[in-house]
């Protein structure tokens, strides 16, 4: 997932990065080296289940609503926070369901609708058909017979605002959407913090810095914000990250964080003294440090 996140600009001389976390079962069934043109980001497209479907079968079924509506919007909140080119399965922003349909091709409108007022993700409309479903059938009984695990429209739309603040988030700053290798790998402005064997399960701590005083032999793209922390905690708890190449800076919560309905990602926290950063539990919080005039 970390060199996902390098925007699929992979180099076989950085060691320590891609590291086999919870990230990887389920998600990355094998890894080969492209440029960042070869491919794009993403968790989901048009080829097998929605996102939310996906994540709505390889959850216990003790998870509640609530908390894979969180998981889905956390994958969403990877590929936006991620240099390289993002690409969005029509409906990731709304947990689209197709009633846990693998192959929606042959399907019609009844699963493949696209409710756009919001009222329904278009779970549990119905069995998949058979052609394509039929062997998981035993496996999809259960859980489309569960009410409640239909998402409501409060569900939607608050996935539906978490991603309209991730793209806000990511045309923010020019530092999420460098253009080149070199800005990415030479200049070494994309740092991970969450590295090795001692490296905290289920979590990426990734930093991008920008041309500044201390720096002078890197360029400034950005007139705003000349230092940007991504942390994505994918736990089922909080936890707490310290680093020594954190402390002392003047790091903030991204403004459209701190104006969110998501009153979770509004508890992260970041101490300067430490260098310790707090998020809740599935969420990815974006800290910033603003440029000194």
């Amino acid at each position: 997932m970390q060199d996902k996140s390098f925007g699929n600009k992979y180099n076989s001389i950085i060691t320590a990065i891609a590291v086999p976390l919870a990230f990887k079962v389920n998600v990355i069934h094998s890894y080969s080296e492209c440029t960042y043109i070869a491919e794009v980001n993403s968790v989901s497209a048009h080829n097998n289940e929605t996102l939310f479907n996906i994540v709505s079968l390889k959850t216990p079924i003790r998870i509640s609503v609530d908390e894979r509506c969180r998981i889905n919007q956390l994958a969403t909140r990877i590929i936006a926070s991620s240099p390289g080119i993002p690409f969005f399965h029509s409906g990731d922003e709304m947990l689209r369901s197709k009633s846990l349909d693998r192959d929606s091709y042959n399907s019609g409108d009844w699963f493949n609708r696209l409710d756009l007022t919001y009222n329904s993700n278009n779970w549990g409309v119905g069995f998949p058909p058979e052609e394509k479903n039929g062997k998981n059938w035993p496996l999809i009984q259960p859980i489309l017979a569960d009410p409640s695990l239909k998402p409501q429209k409060s569900h939607i739309l608050a996935a539906v605002e978490n991603f309209s603040n991730l793209l806000c988030i990511r045309y923010s700053s020019p530092l999420f959407r460098l253009k080149t290798a070199n800005a990415i790998l030479f200049d070494e402005r994309l740092r991970f913090h969450n590295t090795g064997s001692s490296s905290v399960p289920g979590v990426i701590v990734m930093s991008i810095e920008d041309g500044h005083d201390g720096l002078p032999g890197l360029s400034q793209l950005d007139p705003i914000y000349s230092y940007i922390v991504v942390i994505i905690n994918s736990c089922p708890s909080e936890i707490s990250f310290l680093s020594p190449v954190l402390r002392a800076r003047t790091l903030q919560l991204h403004p459209i964080q701190l104006t969110s309905t998501d009153y979770a990602v509004k508890d992260s926290t970041y101490e300067t003294s430490t260098g310790s950063l707090n998020v809740p539990a599935r969420t990815t919080s974006v800290f910033v440090e603003l440029r000194k005039i």
